[in-house]
């Protein structure tokens, strides 16, 4: 029995130390634990040219001063908009031919109705003076008279009848001719409203509130008044400084001690070091290589901060997050930051 209990106690003793070696691996993880990330906007948008017919290339006028703050609906990107004025000088042009031609056909299908209607009426005449005639029972008139007399009645009436049918004609073919050229003045006109559009769509304005920042491009040259950039190329990106996160890679063997939800303390990299609160707002569930070449394993992470309410914080910024208080470091409040 004393032996049994003495390897039982020896068997408590050690599980009991290794739980503490376990607690205190996992809290020395937790604690000195480093991850590196960057600042990013959780509401940002990219501007780059519009799209416009006929244009693959476009010629950047002026631009917002990088590190500028604008207004929602302020012009940040203005393109060369010379190409699509001269197609707008022309489509004008052929506006005010086909306005032109549709006035001309209005006054010349009026002038038709109106002759067509003097035709009817000189017909109908002839054929009530015929058909008088031809109603008169005079014995003294001869049989080739009174044949004469009918067959002059007959040709008025066929005259009155083919009068009104061509008025009719006449009619149906000016409706036709006067749609075409109000379609002709429809479709020219749609052609300017677009290209009216397109103007002022090369004056980009801001969606947004934020700060401005330019794009650079594969070769890292940030873009200037006077360059050319291609269709779908940004140029500069907005980002609502108000709503700031950090966008980090944690190595796999740490994933473990990451979960939604978890508090972070993120240090801030800048000239005076902030400390600020963070969670894990979004925790990758695939682990991959961090680049094409570097086969380290990790994992992505989302964290969230604190609202600022101010332009302390900037996109592209460096942090460093840490799981739990750091070595008793006081966390910023958001008013400490300001």
């Amino acid at each position: 029995m004393k032996k049994m209990a003495a390897l039982l106690t020896l068997l408590l003793t050690a599980c009991s130390g290794e739980e503490i070696t376990e607690t205190t691996h996992r809290s020395a993880r937790t604690s000195i634990l480093p991850i590196a990330g960057e600042l990013e906007s959780a509401r940002s948008v990219m501007v780059a040219p519009p799209a416009i017919d006929r244009m693959w290339q476009y010629s950047i006028k002026r631009m917002a001063p990088e590190n500028s703050h604008v207004e929602e609906g302020e012009v940040v990107v203005a393109f060369d908009d010379k190409a699509v004025r001269e197609r707008l000088i022309e489509k004008k042009s052929e506006l005010k031919q086909w306005r032109s031609e549709l006035n001309n056909t209005l006054l010349k299908e009026k002038q038709t109705a109106k002759d067509d209607i003097l035709a009817i009426e000189e017909k109908r005449a002839e054929f009530e003076k015929a058909e008088r005639r031809a109603k008169i029972l005079d014995q003294s008139m001869s049989r080739i008279e009174r044949e004469k007399a009918a067959i002059d009645f007959e040709i008025a009436r066929n005259d009155l009848t083919l009068a009104r049918k061509l008025a009719e004609m006449h009619k149906r073919t000016g409706e036709l001719r006067i749609s075409m050229a109000r379609h002709k003045v429809a479709r020219s006109e749609g052609e300017v409203a677009v290209l009216e559009s397109e103007v002022e769509k090369l004056k980009v304005k801001a969606s947004i509130s934020g700060l401005v920042q330019y794009v650079a491009n594969w070769k890292g040259e940030k873009p200037s008044a006077g360059e050319s950039v291609r269709f779908g190329q940004p140029v500069l990106q907005i980002s609502d400084l108000s709503q700031m996160r950090v966008r980090a890679q944690a190595d796999e063997v740490d994933k473990a001690y990451l979960s939604i939800g978890t508090g972070v303390a993120v240090a801030i990299d800048g000239a005076e070091a902030v400390t600020l609160r963070g969670e894990i707002l979004e925790l990758g569930r695939v682990v991959r290589d961090r680049a094409t070449g570097d086969r380290r394993r990790v994992v992505d992470l989302l964290v969230g901060l604190e609202e600022t309410g101010g332009s302390s914080l900037k996109p592209g910024m460096t942090a460093s997050l840490s799981l739990g208080d750091p070595a008793g470091k006081k966390l910023a409040s958001a008013e400490e930051v300001l």
